[in-house]
């Protein structure tokens, strides 16, 4: 196994610059999720990782060894697409072999490693099938099986839960994670979805426009989010952000008129100064407070033992969403206390940038 290093990684497709100096460091048997929007650069980065895209700028070390112009077969690096990129006419066993044929490896040694992979995953009884004979979390069991075969010091993973649906996702989510622990390759995992990026992750980066918004653990940035870009990324429902206006140290004015308190946090900026106010769902409360607010149930998304309440507050105010265990009591229409508890206050600046946030560890 090695590390990954990437410096200042640049990528132009004629006029468009898709990549824009990103660099990133993976530690030896790190699981780092690159995550982000559609069009964000995340693919175009793992391609180049992967020697299938050159850069137009930047290094890209993996261990002790510059690989940025090396073919990808001396790389050192196995990748799964998101389309398993099985050969239809070949069995499981023959796809999974496929590459170490190509290097010429031993028949004997060849089957051992098969045989290996095929334990690792539980797809021993499919050796001898054909893919169209597959259901899609078995093809990408194998298409994991013969990354797994050739021992890479880098596993590249691109989107590779996409076309699965999602009761699928949620039990592939939870094999990905046990083959981690099994293997501890290093790996690399681009996806848009957040929640493989919270459930996988050892460490995610958030890209945006070819640039890295934030890196740092599942916790930490949940918790301790850099901007209102990553603040409503991670996390569902999404961060609630509320336009606001300092009255005072530890007051400010929201939209619709009605004054909210904010943590010390708030002490960076002057009376009159915009700012944008961030409550994660879970943290509002419904409750009789001397601080709550009134506001009205718009709607209530049901959810067996959960429940998000939409909450329409004052005339020229924004809409709220509020996640809390469902026992049936409340109703639409109805005008409930709401508190914003300011220990749990993500604050923002003008320009969307974090102050401080009160968060939870």
């Amino acid at each position: 196994m090695a590390g990954l290093s990437i410096r200042d990684a640049r990528k132009s497709f004629g006029e468009t610059e898709v990549l824009k100096g990103v660099s990133i460091d993976v530690a030896d048997g790190e699981f780092t999720v690159i995550v982000g929007p559609s069009g964000c650069g995340k693919s175009t980065l793992l391609r180049a990782v992967a020697g299938l895209e050159d850069l137009t700028g930047g290094r890209i070390a993996i261990g002790d060894r510059d690989v940025t112009d090396l073919p990808p077969s001396e790389r050192g690096i196995a990748m799964v697409f998101q389309s398993y990129a099985l050969y239809p006419h070949l069995t499981v066993q023959e796809n999974m072999a496929f590459g170490l044929r190509i290097a010429k490896m031993d028949k004997a040694e060849i089957a051992r490693e098969v045989q290996r992979a095929a334990e690792i995953l539980n797809i021993e009884a499919l050796l001898g099938r054909k893919p169209a004979a597959l259901s899609g979390g078995q093809r990408q069991r194998v298409a994991i099986g013969r990354a797994i075969v050739r021992r890479p010091q880098i596993f590249l993973f691109d989107e590779p839960l996409s076309n699965l649906d999602a009761d699928l996702r949620v039990r592939m989510r939870y094999e990905f994670a046990a083959l981690h622990r099994t293997l501890g390759t290093t790996t690399l995992y681009v996806t848009h979805d957040q929640v493989e990026a919270m459930t996988l992750a050892d460490r995610i980066i958030v890209l945006r426009d070819g640039r890295i918004e934030q890196a740092g653990s599942p916790r930490e940035l949940y918790a301790r989010p850099a901007n209102i870009f990553v603040a409503q990324f991670l996390g569902t429902p999404r961060m609630n952000v509320l336009r606001a206006t300092m009255s005072g140290p530890d007051r400010a004015t929201l939209a619709d008129g009605r004054i909210v308190a904010l943590p010390s946090s708030a002490r960076a900026l002057a009376a009159g100064a915009s700012l944008s106010i961030g409550i994660r769902p879970e943290d509002i409360a419904i409750g009789e407070a001397p601080d709550a607010l009134p506001f009205t149930i718009a709607f209530i998304e049901r959810l067996g033992g959960l429940a998000t309440v939409h909450l329409h507050g004052a005339a020229g105010g924004e809409t709220l969403a509020c996640q809390l265990r469902d026992d049936g009591s409340l109703r639409e229409g109805e005008v409930v206390p709401v508190r914003l508890p300011p220990e749990h206050l993500h604050l923002f600046d003008a320009d969307g940038v974090a102050l401080g946030s009160g968060g939870r560890e």
